[in-house]
């Protein structure tokens, strides 16, 4: 073997040992254990962006750990396998923080250091800015006139959208394209007001260069510099938002636009800029994973005839008929009827989110915690309760639980089923990281369904329905986004009737999730 050889491989082993021996200096014998060790700190990497959130299933379904850790160059991470172990973690959210992520995306929105700087101050204290806003926007985000008002604005743009639809006979397009599109009209026009800056297709379509992107921001140094065309959306977008706060569009918006800005300006000071910037994070939360669930939520009604004829059948029921002199005889529809007549609806909902989400769950530890006395979980490390470890646990949900099943969450448990652990349902998060918005989305993407299902049949152009692969999924991504679109044909029902589509509202809240605490009589 020639000497350069030798050495090289030499060097190689040396380095090996070497990071072996690091590793097994720098991991705590109270720590989780520590896996995926075979290259030691860049083996999870590797798996990570090979496996995507397959990754976590496999470490699950190999080590059958409660809790482990994954170490990396310069940081180490803990992933929550074991469903009991989540309450103990929720208690702990002064220490176990999401503000702490939260706050470091002021910097990728490019707000100013005075801005970041109080976004990151008393992280541990519900009197701090990234832990006290999310519960300052909560009474307009539930049950009530200002959550109804955007719901009712988002349904004028789905019925308004579908009329136009039905005038053009059976229409081709791509049920990614399209609903994404709807999606985003609807919930901006709804968020915004009157003056919502993403009606310029060219905002529109900067936001989706940085949000598609924006993950590259946060990793790579220099990202600035490396990526011009990121940053250059970003300000795009960040100027139109400047430029709608300073013309006061955000006094016309929803009480979720007004309530953040009196938060972030009023309460802690920041400029007009700052808060404009913010609402670009405020666009992530809003959009970044109701579009591609409304998708998939589409993709499971029309898929499977079962569940397109009870859903069909259950919607139905909400469709009146009323006689006009002028107009004749109109099927007038009021969607707030979804909230609480359509149980089949809202189980098929649910089980796509437990069967589609991919969220990760980040947290991050502010200080060394002893988890149940027994892991120890040391300050500066990130922990993960990822949701697609939750949701395909059998433990959790019976044996079925890799299966679809749209009668999930409304069928009583049997010998043959189990009843859903609702700690397990982490699709809008758990504890103090729930998301407020979670109603919002709920009967935006609800109602999109029911719309279709009432006035349209969608025929895949292919003949047959094919499940979409989602390989190049943005890692961010909450819900997978399709390597390529379906084409179908909307083929509207009955193109002669004529509709009118209402929202009265309703101050009831739909038990999404377990803190929603709607009673469970089941035994």
């Amino acid at each position: 073997m020639a000497p350069a050889v030798t050495i090289a491989l030499s060097g190689i082993v040396a380095t090996y040992l070497f990071l072996r021996f690091l590793l097994h200096l720098t991991q705590d014998a109270k720590e989780p254990p520590a896996i995926e060790v075979g290259i030691p700190f860049l083996g999870p990497l590797v798996g990570m962006f090979r496996e995507k959130s397959r990754f976590y299933i496999r470490l699950r379904d190999t080590y059958k750990l409660p809790i482990y850790t994954l170490r990396m160059p310069f940081s180490r991470m803990y992933i929550v396998n074991a469903t009991e172990l989540i309450p103990a973690l929720q208690k702990q959210w002064r220490t176990i923080s999401f503000a702490a992520i939260a706050a470091d995306a002021g910097n990728l929105v490019g707000m100013s250091k005075e801005a970041v700087k109080v976004m990151h101050q008393n992280l541990t204290s519900e009197e701090g800015f990234s832990i006290s806003w999310p519960k300052y926007i909560t009474p307009v985000m539930g049950p009530g006139e200002d959550l109804d008002a955007i719901n009712r604005r988002s349904i004028e743009v789905f019925s308004a959208d579908m009329e136009k639809l039905r005038a053009q006979g059976t229409v081709k397009v791509g049920l990614w394209q399209w609903s994404r599109r709807i999606m985003v009209e609807s919930t901006t026009e709804a968020v915004w007001g009157p003056q919502n800056p993403y009606r310029d297709p060219v905002i529109a379509e900067a936001w989706k260069t940085f949000e598609a992107g924006f993950l590259t921001l946060s990793v790579f140094p220099f990202a600035s510099l490396l990526f011009p065309r990121l940053v250059r959306a970003r300000e795009l977008a960040a100027n139109a938002m400047i430029d709608y706060m300073r013309k006061g569009g955000h006094e016309k918006a929803s009480g979720l636009v007004r309530k953040r800005f009196e938060h972030h300006r009023q309460l802690f000071g920041l400029s007009l800029e700052d808060v404009a910037r913010g609402e670009l994070g405020n666009t992530f939360a809003v959009l970044g994973n109701s579009t591609p669930c409304a998708l998939w939520v589409l993709y499971h009604i029309f898929s499977d005839e079962k569940v397109l004829a009870d859903i069909r059948r259950e919607v139905s029921i909400l469709v009146h008929e009323e006689n006009d002199k002028e107009k004749g005889v109109i099927n007038t529809v009021d969607l707030a009827g979804i909230r609480e007549s359509c149980p089949i609806l809202l189980s098929t909902f649910q089980e796509t989110l437990r069967y589609r989400a991919v969220n990760p769950g980040p947290r991050v530890l502010l200080e060394d915690v002893l988890l149940e006395g027994r892991f120890l979980l040391k300050k500066g490390s990130m922990l993960m309760i990822p949701a697609p470890v939750q949701h395909t646990d059998v433990s959790a949900w019976g044996e079925d639980a890799r299966e679809f099943d749209h009668l999930r969450f409304v069928r009583k448990p049997t010998s043959g089923h189990k009843k859903p652990n609702r700690v397990a349902f982490r699709a809008f998060g758990g504890g103090h990281v729930l998301c407020p918005g979670r109603h919002f989305a709920s009967t935006e993407i609800m109602a999109l369904a029911a719309l279709l299902v009432l006035q349209f049949d969608v025929i895949p152009v292919a003949g047959k329905w094919i499940e979409p692969t989602w390989e190049n999924s943005p890692v961010q991504a909450g819900f997978p986004v399709p390597d390529e679109d379906i084409n179908v044909e909307l083929r509207p029902r009955d193109p002669e009737r004529k509709w009118h589509v209402t929202f009265t509202g309703s101050d009831k809240a739909m038990g999404i999730v377990s803190e929603d605490s709607v009673p469970d009589n089941s035994n």
